[in-house]
């Protein structure tokens, strides 16, 4: 495979119009970013390409709580590569942002969650302690008051 002299990166629109040449003509080889790949090779890499969108938007279309932050950031990955590919997936990305968001939510609100409920036990505790304490001076209180019999003087 040979890369182009200069280096230079190709528009989408000149990718796209490589690609359409490439598929048009009957060669062996087409040349692809600069590189020259074989239009078998080509098909495979469309191939490969859609392949890949269709398991992040499968990725994507998943509940957050089946989705971890893991996932998302592989995927997001995922999606930098594809626009360094030269696909135009602005849309995709605008998907991952809100599910990134829905599952970061969803962190800090189970944190939250976690949180209160730990604040509540402790408060149960403290509570569950002041209403043995008042039992207890009621039961002393109780005592106070009782008149002292004359068997308990004798």
């Amino acid at each position: 495979m040979s890369k182009k002299e200069n280096n230079y990166v190709l528009s989408k629109d000149e990718d796209l119009k490589l690609f359409e040449d490439s598929l048009s003509e009957d060669e062996e080889t087409v040349e692809v970013n600069g590189f020259e790949v074989l239009v078998s090779q080509n098909q495979q890499l469309k191939n490969a390409f859609i392949d890949v969108l269709l398991n992040l938007i499968e990725t994507l279309c998943q509940s957050t709580t089946e989705l971890s932050l893991e996932d998302l950031n592989k995927e997001e990955s995922t999606l930098f590569d594809l626009t360094r590919a030269g696909l135009e997936v602005g849309w995709l990305r605008q998907k991952w942002d809100v599910a990134y968001l829905k599952k970061e939510k969803q962190r800090v609100t189970g944190a939250r969650i976690r949180e209160l409920e730990e604040q509540v036990r402790k408060r149960k505790l403290s509570l569950s302690d002041l209403e043995s304490d008042l039992k207890n001076e009621k039961a002393a209180a109780l005592v106070a008051k009782s008149r002292t019999g004359f068997r308990d003087i004798v």
